[in-house]
Order: C-alpha cells, then sequence, then structure tokens
C-alpha cells in the first residue's frame, strides 16, 4: 500500500481550498445579488404617461391643418407653443388674465379670451400667418362654427341686451357680420354644436339651478335644453353629444346628451372636462382619491377654483355596450395625477394635470 506522507495531505487541502475560493466567487453574485434600486411611483407613472411640455399649460388644442397633427398650447403667460421634444414658440407675445381659448375646428386658429370678468378682451391668433386680430369691444362669450371659418358672437348693446351675432372671418375684402337675434339673457357662454344651433351655457354653480338653451340658428327660436343644479356641459363636437353632469335631488348624476336633449344614464360620475368621447367609446379620469374628505366637497364650485385636488385613474367606456368602466391605467397615491381638459388626439389621450399645470401624453 501507498503510504500518504503529510506533504500530499497539505497540498490536497489547499487545493480544495483554491478551489472552494473560486466556486465561492462565481455563485456570489447569484447567492447574495447586487441590489438594485425599484423604480419610484413617479418613475412608473412616466413609463405610461409622457410630458410634451416643459412650460405650465393653460389650454391646448391639435392642429390638423398640416401635414401631421400637432399639439400646440398657450403658457399661464399667454405666450404659445407646439408641443413635443422640443417646445417651439409660435408667439411671443403675453397675455395678462387669461380666461379661455377656443380653437377652429382644424386647429389652425385660436379664439382668446382675456381681461376681467366685467371687461373681456377676445382675440384671434393665426397659428400658420401668425397674426393677431381683434375683435370688437363688448363682446361677452364667443365660439367657432363646427365646420366653417366662422364665429358666433354675444355682444352688449346699449339696450342693456345682447345681440347674437355671425361673423364671417373667410370673406377676405371685408368680414361680413350678421345678428341672428337679441337676447335679454346674460352670463352665458357659446357653444356652436353643428350647422344650424347653438347652445347657451349657464356658468356653472351648485348654488343655482344652471339652464341651458338650444338656438336654432335658420328659425332663430329658443328653447330649454337641459337643467340642473351646478349644471356643466362638455360637448363634444366631433361627435355630435355632450358629457353633463348635474345634481338632482342633491345628488350628482352623470349622462351622455345629444342635440335632441335625449339622454344617457351614466353609472359613475366626474367632471365632465375629464371625459372624451372617440369613435365608440368614452374615455374618463375618475377620481380614486381627493385632497378633501367627501363631506367637504362642494362640486363643482370646489373644483374649478382649485380648492380640491384628486387622484384619477384612466377608464374607457364602451357607450353602445353595458357601460361599465374598465380601467386602463391605475395611478400610485405616491404619484398623483388630477386629469383636466382630456381629449383624445389619434392613439393617445392628451391632458393637464392639474398638480404640476404641465401636458401629458397617455399612449393607448
Amino acid at each position: 500500500m501507498r503510504k500518504i506522507t503529510p506533504i500530499i495531505i497539505i497540498v490536497a487541502f489547499l487545493a480544495l481550498g483554491v478551489g472552494v475560493y473560486f466556486g465561492w466567487q462565481k455563485a456570489k453574485p447569484y447567492l447574495n445579488p447586487t441590489k438594485t434600486p425599484s423604480p419610484t411611483a413617479e418613475e412608473l407613472l412616466k413609463e405610461k404617461i409622457n410630458p410634451i411640455s416643459d412650460k405650465e399649460v393653460f389650454g391646448y388644442w391639435a392642429n390638423t391643418s398640416t401635414t401631421t397633427t400637432e399639439i400646440s398650447y398657450i403658457a399661464l403667460d399667454g405666450k404659445i407653443f407646439k408641443a413635443g421634444e422640443q417646445n417651439e414658440e409660435i408667439s411671443g407675445q403675453t397675455i395678462n388674465n387669461l380666461q379661455s381659448i377656443k380653437a377652429s375646428s382644424d386647429g389652425s386658429k385660436i379664439l382668446i379670451k382675456s381681461g376681467s370678468f366685467s371687461s373681456s378682451t377676445f382675440n384671434i391668433f393665426d397659428l400658420s400667418r401668425k397674426v393677431w386680430q381683434p375683435l370688437d369691444l363688448g363682446i361677452t362669450a364667443a365660439d367657432w362654427s363646427p365646420i366653417e371659418q366662422k364665429i358666433i358672437y354675444l355682444v352688449n348693446t346699449k339696450s342693456g341686451n345682447s345681440n347674437l351675432v355671425i361673423k364671417d372671418l373667410a370673406t377676405k375684402a371685408k368680414q361680413k357680420t350678421t345678428t341672428v337675434m337679441s337676447l335679454a339673457q346674460k352670463d352665458f357662454d357659446l357653444s356652436w354644436i353643428d350647422k344650424d344651433n347653438v347652445l347657451l351655457l349657464p356658468q356653472p354653480s351648485s348654488q343655482t339651478k344652471g339652464e341651458a338653451w338650444i338656438i336654432n340658428l335658420k328659425d332663430k327660436s329658443a328653447k330649454l335644453f337641459s337643467s340642473g343644479d351646478g349644471l356643466m356641459i362638455n360637448w363634444q363636437k366631433n361627435k355630435n353629444q355632450g358629457i353633463k353632469l348635474a345634481a338632482n335631488q342633491q345628488k350628482l348624476a352623470m349622462s351622455l346628451i345629444d342635440k335632441n336633449s335625449q339622454e344617457t344614464t351614466l353609472n359613475f360620475y366626474t367632471l365632465p372636462d375629464k371625459c372624451a368621447i372617440a369613435d365608440s367609446l368614452l374615455y374618463c379620469a375618475i377620481a380614486t382619491s381627493q385632497s378633501l374628505p367627501i363631506g367637504a366637497i362642494n362640486l363643482p364650485d370646489d373644483y374649478l377654483k382649485k380648492a380640491v385636488y384628486f387622484n384619477d385613474s384612466i377608464y374607457k367606456i364602451d357607450i353602445n355596450g353595458a357601460n361599465e368602466p374598465e380601467e386602463i391605467f391605475a395611478t400610485s397615491a405616491d404619484a398623483p395625477i388630477d386629469i383636466s381638459r382630456l381629449t383624445k388626439v389619434g392613439n393617445s389621450l392628451i391632458f393637464i394635470n392639474r398638480y404640476d399645470n404641465k401636458l401629458y401624453q397617455f399612449a393607448l
């Protein structure tokens, strides 16, 4: 038998030790892997929703008059930009006290209301020509034709009434104006819903019963369109329908309404400007939580005054089907979004986040 010497034993142990050491080194990444930080809620949010403005935004619109649809916006100071990776300035003119903006049917022009509520100023800005056009003094509300280069507006008269006037902007030599009728109503906004009909929309408040009226421009008749406490209607011109919110016996209810005042009740509620109709789908941002206790919220007043903020998730509803909201994006409590002025442009939802006033895009 071969004798095992102490030297051979020592060499064997050393070899075993070296093998174990290198084996441990190779196994270490698997036995004790390097810890990578988990993505934050804000980082996860950005994977789904991308900011497309680097300024705080007052309002925005889609310009379809160009070869590709462009999203443009007006900043809080009145300057106008094209949204995207590089925010290109279109107009550097500042505007004080912005009140509202409305885009023409193709988005090539915008109607801007500014100034004090008792003395408003209206201007039109042409994006392609980069030209400003001031409108007459005394105008209190205005809107674009859904199909033509015309505007309709209410203008104060010396008698104390308001004239409903149509201005044809396509007439090159002299822009023609036509007075439709004289009205005694005050404090209405306008929504020109189709060629022959325009809505008079009340200023929404839960403290008063709002009444919306529809004016037929052909026969110059007026009739009650809808009513309710805190009435709000977000009319979708491209779908010839409106999204309505109103209180009935102190309970908020939401519905779709057509130009004949026919309503389809929805089994949820949110603010109308948090919804958009596209194809046979209704997209809505619905709150999962809010910054005030439910009993302390007075809608729509607190929302309009920015006294309350929500944390919204996004849902889609088949308006020709079961009418059940299907969640397509769930927000996080660590990175809340409060969606306003929701629209669908192409394959994306565009909106303003009220927490930072930036413009965002959610790819469907």
